[in-house]
């Protein structure tokens, strides 16, 4: 019997193209599966997971939303279409940078201890089991004066002493503010300023406790992708609303105390009662007024905050011979402190 017959089959049995169709495929098996073994996508392991430190840069991809931690994750099998999520809050974001390093971004997340997972579309492909704490104490918290402006009118209405952004880590709380005024767009030339209306648009001043990350030298404070210590006015976006921050003031509760302050130039129309134009409890109110003109000595009540310099109401130094500003709706008054009663 020959082996390819005069029909080309092999053995009189199997066509000779179908037996090489057979071997090829045959062929392809093994090739196939080593392949699959060589590109398959490793899954992902986390390995560890550590604090760092948030750059400027990562503030920004904040766009002013409240970043309160970066975490360092090593492991395997990472790629950039990974998604991070704490617990039940998703990540601001996943920074892959190589298989076996990236870093997350957390956001607004409820103070505790959280499970960090990855995944891969809507499939978890790793956790790593209480690997995040977010404390309050990772945050500062400063006073902040200002205004609340570019508000819907409806919206501006709502707002009180005692409202929190509801978030489940508030970014600030409101703590006094002002009434309603048309909203204004401050536009500033060197040293020249002026002040545009905002159609349909209105503002409110308030003192808000506003929550910030501290720069590593503890120097100034970040909310979002602002510095603090930037000129003022800071402008920062808090849970969509547009604050214009223009003084800081410490979080702890002022001490009151009464001052004796001689007011220098004539005609200067105080009288008991007035109060200066600021909207919390530091506010400055004459209580008694002897004398006319520059002989005119005033009593004042307000709260003082202390500091490493001595105590302060806002901006100033009040001790004896220090020299006060007192602002009211009506005037402007420049005195020298002549005597300080802390009360206890």
């Amino acid at each position: 019997m020959t082996i390819v017959d005069d029909r080309g089959r092999l053995f009189g049995r199997v066509n000779i193209i179908d037996a090489a169709v057979v071997v090829f495929v045959l062929g392809l098996i093994p090739l196939g599966y080593g392949t699959f073994l060589l590109f398959r996508p490793t899954t992902p392991r986390i390995d560890s997971v550590t604090r760092s430190e948030v750059s400027r840069e990562e503030r920004r991809i904040a766009t002013g939303g409240l970043l309160t931690a970066k975490l360092k994750v090593r492991g395997t099998g990472f790629n950039p279409l990974l998604r991070a999520w704490i617990d039940g809050t998703q990540a601001m974001g996943f920074v892959f940078e190589n298989p076996n390093s990236a870093d997350v971004l957390v956001g607004a997340v409820a103070p505790g201890t959280h499970d960090l997972i990855l995944f891969d579309g809507v499939q978890e492909v790793a956790r790593a089991h209480g690997a995040v704490t977010i404390t309050d104490a990772a945050r500062a918290s400063i006073r902040a004066v200002g205004w609340l402006t570019n508000l819907d009118p409806a919206m501006a209405d709502t707002l009180k002493a005692g409202f929190v952004d509801p978030q489940p880590t508030p970014s600030f709380e409101i703590i006094a503010v002002g009434p309603v005024q048309p909203a204004r767009s401050r536009i500033s030339v060197g040293q020249s300023r002026t002040d545009l209306p905002i159609e349909g648009r209105v503002e409110r001043e308030a003192v808000i406790t506003i929550h910030c990350d501290p720069s590593p030298d503890l120097s100034t404070c970040n909310v979002g992708i602002r510095t603090v210590g930037d000129p003022a006015p800071v402008v920062v976006t808090l849970a969509g609303f547009r604050f214009e921050m223009s003084d800081v003031l410490p979080t702890a509760e002022p001490r009151q105390a009464r001052v004796q302050l001689r007011l220098s130039g004539a005609g200067v129309p105080a009288k008991i009662g007035d109060r200066d134009a600021f909207l919390d409890q530091r506010a400055a109110v004459i209580t008694a007024v002897e004398g006319r003109g520059g002989d005119a000595m005033a009593t004042l009540d307000l709260g003082l905050d202390a500091s490493r310099d001595g105590w302060r109401y806002r901006s100033q130094i009040v001790k004896p011979g220090a020299p006060l500003v007192l602002t009211t709706d009506r005037y402007v008054a420049v005195g020298q402190v002549v005597a300080v009663d802390l009360r206890k």
